[in-house]
C-alpha cells in the first residue's frame, strides 16, 4: 500500500507520535518488550546452572562441557544476523512472534534431551529464537517511543535482563540443587512454557509505524498513530494537537517518496551498514560492543570458577554470584535515569570507566569481605553499561537498516561472548586471578576510549534528525525494490 496522496505524510506522522507524552500504550509496549527480556536472561544464565548437574549425570568430559555452555552463545549469534536483516525486510512484529515460538519449541524439545549431543543441538536452535528476539525487541520499543524519554525508557525495559539473571538463580537453588534429574528439566520447562502466555499477549503488538512509513504503507502508519493517540487521551492524557504542515523540521524525516532507499535485498542492507556516513558508527559499535560483553560475559561465567579456584566453596561463590545478580537492577535504573541529561554516549563512557575501577580492585583484593564488595561494584557498574547501549544502538541507525545494524552489533557481542570464556581459561592459568581482570580493565578502558573519541550524541534527538546527519546517497531507483507484504 502506498502513501495517499491527500493524508497526512510519513513526516507528519513521525512528529505526531514524537510530541505524544508516554502513556499506557507506550508503557503496554516497554512491558512486553521487557518479559521477552527476562526470558531471555533467565535462559541464558539458567544454562550455567543446569550445565553443572548435566555434566554430572552424564559423566562428560570438560571439552564437552565446554561446547554445551558455548551452544547457546552460537544460537544467538546465527538468530542475530538474521532477525537483523529479516526485521527489516518482513517487519518487526512477524520476526518478534517467531522468534519465540522457535525458542518454546526448542528449549521443549532439550528437556527431553537423553545426551550432551542432542542438548547442545537444542540449544543452537532454541539459542536462535533468544537472539533474534534480543536484537528486535529494542529497536522495535525505540521506534514508538517519544524523543525526549526514549532512552530512559528503554534503559528501564533492559532492567529485566536483571530479574532473569536473579530468578535464575533462585531456580537453580529450588530447582536443580535439590534433585539434579530432573531438576535440570523442570527449570528448562519452566523458561519455555511462561513464554506461551507471552507469545498469546503479544497478539495484540502492532508493526511499527517508522517501518511501515519506511516501506510507503503511510495509510497503515496513519491507523496506528492515530489508534495510539485515542488510547493515550483514554487514559487521560492531553494529545498535542498535530503540528502544521509548515513548522515540520527536516529532522522528523520523511519526503515526498517515504520508502527505504536500502531495497529487500540483505547484501545491500549489510552494504549500506558501511556505506558513507555510516561506517563510522558501525565501526564504533561493534568494537564497543565485541569489548564489552567479552568482559561481561568472560566475568560471568568464570566468576564461581575463579573464587573456587581462589579458595571459596562452591555455595559461597553460587552466593557471590547471586549478590552480583542482584546488584544488576539498580545499575540498569540508574543509568536509565541519568542518560537523557548526560547524553547517552557520555552515561556509557561513565559506568564503563567505573567498571575499570571496579574490575581493577576486584582483581587485587585480598580477603572475602572486600571481593563480595567490588563484585557487586563491578556488576552494578557493568549493567549501567548495558541499559543505555542498546538505546544507542538502535538511535544511530536509519528505520530501513536499524535491525540490521542492531543484528550486527549484536553478532559482534556474541563473537566476544564466545571467545572471553575460552580466552580467560588460558590467562587464567598462566596469569591467575589477577591477570583475568587485568585482561578485563584492559577490554573495557578499550571501549570507553573508542565512544568517547568516535561516537555521536543522541539524547534529546529524533531517529529522523540522527538519520539525517549521517544519510548516505540513495542508489538509483532501479536498484531499489519493494519488500513482501507484511499483512
Amino acid at each position: 500500500m502506498t502513501a495517499s496522496t491527500r493524508g497526512p505524510s510519513g513526516a507528519e506522522l513521525l512528529a505526531r507520535l514524537d510530541r505524544l507524552p508516554q502513556s499506557k500504550p507506550h508503557r503496554r509496549l516497554m512491558l512486553q518488550g521487557g518479559m521477552g527480556h527476562l526470558f531471555e536472561a533467565y535462559d541464558g544464565v539458567l544454562l550455567a546452572y543446569a550445565a553443572s548437574a548435566v555434566v554430572t549425570i552424564w559423566a562428560v568430559d570438560s571439552t564437552v562441557a565446554g561446547w554445551l555452555l558455548a551452544s547457546v552463545f552460537i544460537g544467538y549469534l546465527i538468530g542475530s544476523l538474521l532477525a537483523g536483516v529479516l526485521a527489516d525486510w518482513i517487519g518487526r512484529r512477524r520476526v518478534l512472534m517467531y522468534a519465540l515460538f522457535v525458542y518454546v519449541v526448542f528449549t521443549l524439545l532439550a528437556a527431553t534431551a537423553t545426551g550432551p549431543g542432542e542438548l547442545i543441538l537444542w540449544r543452537v536452535l532454541s539459542g536462535i529464537g533468544i537472539g533474534a528476539e534480543a536484537t528486535t525487541i529494542v529497536p522495535y520499543i525505540s521506534e514508538f517511543l517519544p524523543r525526549r524519554n526514549r532512552g530512559r525508557s528503554i534503559g528501564r525495559t533492559m532492567m529485566f535482563l536483571g530479574v532473569g539473571h536473579a530468578l535464575a538463580g533462585l531456580t537453580a537453588v529450588l530447582v536443580i540443587s535439590p534433585q539434579p534429574e530432573p531438576g535440570w528439566r523442570i527449570a528448562c520447562l519452566s523458561g519455555a512454557l511462561p513464554v506461551l502466555l507471552l507469545l498469546w499477549w503479544r497478539r495484540t503488538m502492532v508493526e511499527s509505524p517508522r517501518f511501515l512509513i519506511d516501506k510507503g504503507r503511510v495509510d497503515e502508519a496513519r491507523e496506528i498513530v492515530e489508534r495510539i493517540e485515542r488510547e493515550t487521551a483514554e487514559a487521560g492524557n492531553a494529545v498535542p494537537a498535530p503540528p502544521e504542515k509548515g513548522t515540520i523540521g527536516s529532522e522528523a524525516g520523511g519526503g515526498e517518496d517515504e520508502r527505504s532507499h536500502h531495497g529487500s535485498n540483505p547484501l545491500r542492507r549489510m552494504a549500506a551498514l558501511w556505506g558513507p556516513g555510516m561506517a563510522r558508527r558501525s565501526t564504533v559499535v561493534c568494537l564497543l560492543w565485541f569489548a564489552f560483553q567479552a568482559a561481561q560475559y568472560g566475568y560471568g561465567t568464570w566468576l564461581p570458577t575463579l573464587l573456587v579456584l581462589k579458595g571459596f566453596t562452591i555455595s559461597t561463590s553460587f552466593a557471590f554470584a547471586m549478590a552480583g545478580a542482584v546488584a544488576q537492577i539498580p545499575g540498569y535504573y540508574l543509568a536509565a535515569s541519568i542518560s537523557e541529561r548526560l547524553d547517552r554516549k557520555w552515561t556509557i563512557v561513565l559506568f564503563l570507566v567505573g567498571s575499570v575501577g571496579c574490575a581493577a580492585a576486584l582483581g587485587t583484593a585480598g580477603n572475602a569481605t572486600s571481593i563480595f564488595c567490588f563484585n557487586i561494584a563491578l556488576s552494578f557498574c557493568m549493567n549501567g553499561v548495558a541499559s543505555p547501549l542498546y538505546a544507542y544502538t538502535t538511535e544511530i541507525y536509519p528505520t530501513g537498516i536499524r535491525t540490521s545494524g542492531m543484528g550486527m552489533a549484536s553478532a559482534m557481542a556474541r563473537v566476544g561472548a564466545i571467545l572471553a570464556p575460552v580466552v580467560i581459561g588460558y590467562v587464567q592459568a598462566d596469569l591467575g586471578f589477577g591477570g583475568v581482570f587485568a585482561m578485563l580493565c584492559g577490554l573495557l578502558f578499550f571501549g570507553s576510549v573508542i565512544l568517547a573519541v568516535f561516537g555521536l550524541r543522541t539524547a534529546g534527538r529524533s531517529l529522523e534528525g540522527l538519520e539525517a546527519s549521517g544519510r548516505t546517497p540513495a542508489p538509483t531507483s532501479s536498484e531499489s525494490e519493494s519488500s513482501p507484504s507484511c499483512s
